[in-house]
């Protein structure tokens, strides 16, 4: 029998270096070696227990690039071969932390689906959109469509207005995925940024963000009424004074009417100030997991614009690039993941990639 390698979470901050079997392909799908996996906030949210599996043991990772190495005997996609790099969106938030995965796709164009109850309140969907990695992407930039694509979800089904000025509400990954894109295809007024990590304000700046306040700073210099839209792409918050909140300072700091778009997931509560939605009539919006609302073939047309902009630059996949960490280092991997919140870097990507003795 075939095995494996895989990092398997077996409870909150648990997690072990696993022997499993090695999976064969899907008859309707492939089997892909792994190359890459970019650390996503939702593994983390995973790890520090503020997202819940339906049951342990998980491996974690999603934010994924392979290579096919086994194709089913009912897979129908003549322009897929061996060796072609994949990149998908969906199929849950697991599975990537491993040598090898399994993929039953949806491309752009193709209209597909086998569909089922997620237990986490949604309908989810047995197939993943994905794309083929053109060659102008080497694997380290290839491991950010899957990041771009959720963005793009979220954006391009809640888009600000012309001229609107912006808020981005956290500049992670995604906040900087986001920024760019408002910013260089959007034409918005203006763009801004707030975090409580300088480091990651700078990175705004260097990315999009004419201004990246601190959240003291935010309070302090915006008078209220000033944002047309925010972006949230915050992870779990906790603060000691709810005056501070994030998410409420940012209502506070919106026009009427204004848009909240809600990106940053959590299975914990938290603090939306329901006075500021009445009062200024605030727009609470997002782009569903939920497959019978937004369609896995839908996505598999995201993911194609996804690679767009990475190919074109307006995502600058390189300077989203901090660390890449070898999959042969275990224990450096646990303590990237015990350590992440801190970080003042930006991506970190797990290579898989042997190299050369």
């Amino acid at each position: 029998m075939h095995t494996m390698k895989a990092v398997q979470l077996i409870a909150p901050r648990k997690t072990i270096l696993a022997e499993l079997p090695r999976p064969e392909a899907p008859a309707d799908g492939l089997l892909m070696q792994t190359l890459c996996v970019s650390i996503c906030s939702t593994d983390i949210s995973f790890y520090e227990g503020h997202l819940f599996p339906s049951e342990y043991p998980i491996i974690l990772g999603h934010e994924y690039l392979g290579k096919v190495v086994e194709i089913g005997p009912e897979f129908d996609n003549p322009d897929i071969r061996l060796g072609d790099r994949i990149v998908y969106w969906g199929q849950t938030d697991f599975g990537g932390f491993a040598e090898y995965r399994t993929v039953r796709p949806i491309f752009s164009g193709e209209v597909k689906k086998d569909v089922f109850w997620a237990d986490r309140n949604f309908f989810d969907d047995n197939r993943a959109a994905a794309v083929k990695v053109p060659d102008a992407l080497d694997d380290l930039q290839a491991s950010f469509i899957e990041p771009t694509t959720g963005a793009l979800r979220s954006i391009l089904g809640n888009p600000p207005q012309i001229g609107d000025k912006v808020l981005i509400l956290g500049t992670g990954p995604i906040g900087i995925i986001a920024g760019s894109v408002i910013k260089r295809l959007l034409a918005p007024t203006s763009v801004v940024s707030v975090d409580a990590n300088p480091r990651r304000n700078e990175h705004a700046i260097e990315h999009f963000s004419e201004r990246a306040y601190l959240p003291d700073e935010l309070i302090e210099e915006v008078p209220e009424n000033t944002f047309d839209y925010v972006f949230d792409c915050l992870p779990t918050v906790h603060v000691e004074d709810e005056e501070k909140d994030p998410r409420r300072v940012a209502m506070r700091k919106m026009k009427p009417k204004g848009r909240y778009v809600l990106y940053g997931a959590s299975q914990e509560m938290q603090r939306f100030d329901t006075w500021l939605m009445l009062a200024k009539g605030i727009n609470i919006s997002a782009s569903p997991f939920d497959v019978s609302a937004f369609p896995m073939h839908k996505t598999a047309n995201v993911i194609q614009s996804a690679v767009q902009m990475l190919v074109s630059g307006i995502v600058d996949g390189k300077r989203l690039l901090s660390t890449v960490h070898s999959f042969d280092d275990y224990d450096g991997l646990v303590d990237i993941f015990g350590n992440y919140r801190s970080t003042t870097g930006l991506k970190t990507i797990v290579d898989f990639r042997k190299q050369p003795a």
